[in-house]
């Protein structure tokens, strides 16, 4: 027998486009590629996850970048000269301890390190307990087959798209929304969201996100193992 449930009532409340649980103010850029990479119906991520674990690590740095915690020299990803005091967010001064520990890394190797499945696991409970999120459990007989986090609170996303469909559109944007759209073409999101936009590649802002996180996506892509041809099956 299947069913379809949400794994905790209580943390799937829908949330009014006013509360604000749901604004992008206090999100983190990668809480932003997070939350538009997830399809809002299907409640799974619309690009392979690999490539969007990067995309997340990527948007990790850029906050530290953009917050001033960290500077990007000919010398690699080192902490600023400037001391600044700690973000209070585990995931900034989580990442912020191990670039600390390893000064001086390229930007690509500094997000394949801080990159992974939990990060993203991680980043996508905080949405579920933003109330953004839901999280439903598919069981058959009784066996967790399998989980999904559609949009529950439709505000935040229309709030980011809007951002991003005006800095296509040729507005100037700010830094953040620049980052999160360079990101999101790294990571072939972009490509997910704005299939009609014409010469998307001329659109996405200059910088060191896009060129960072592609480089990351392509040593990843290189380093996979060669798939293993099928064997011909025999004729009878």
């Amino acid at each position: 027998m299947f069913s379809g449930r949400p794994a905790n009532p209580g943390r799937n409340r829908a949330v009014s486009d006013g509360e604000c649980e749901g604004s992008t103010t206090t999100m983190r850029i990668a809480d932003e590629l997070l939350l538009l990479a997830i399809h809002p119906t299907g409640g799974r991520p619309v690009i392979g996850d690999a490539e969007l674990d990067l995309g997340l690590a990527g948007a990790i740095l850029a906050d530290l970048v953009l917050s001033g915690r960290v500077e990007l020299t000919a010398g690699g990803v080192r902490p600023a000269a400037v001391t600044r005091p700690p973000a209070g967010d585990p995931e900034l001064d989580g990442a912020f301890a191990q670039i600390v520990r390893a000064p001086g890394a390229r930007a690509a190797r500094v997000i394949t390190a801080l990159s992974g499945e939990t990060l993203r696991l991680r980043l996508r409970n905080g949405l579920i307990g933003r109330g953004v999120l839901a999280e439903e459990e598919q069981w058959v007989l009784g066996v967790l087959t399998s989980s999904s986090h559609p949009e529950l609170n439709p505000a935040p996303r229309r709030e980011i798209l809007a951002r991003l469909d005006a800095a296509l559109g040729g507005a100037v944007s700010d830094e953040r929304t620049a980052t999160l759209l360079a990101i999101a073409h790294a990571c072939d999101l972009a490509r997910e969201l704005f299939p009609k936009v014409p010469g998307l590649e001329k659109h996405i802002p200059v910088g060191w996100a896009a060129p960072a996180v592609a480089a990351a996506v392509a040593e990843m892509r290189a380093a996979a193992p060669a798939a293993t041809p099928a064997r011909a099956t025999p004729r009878s």
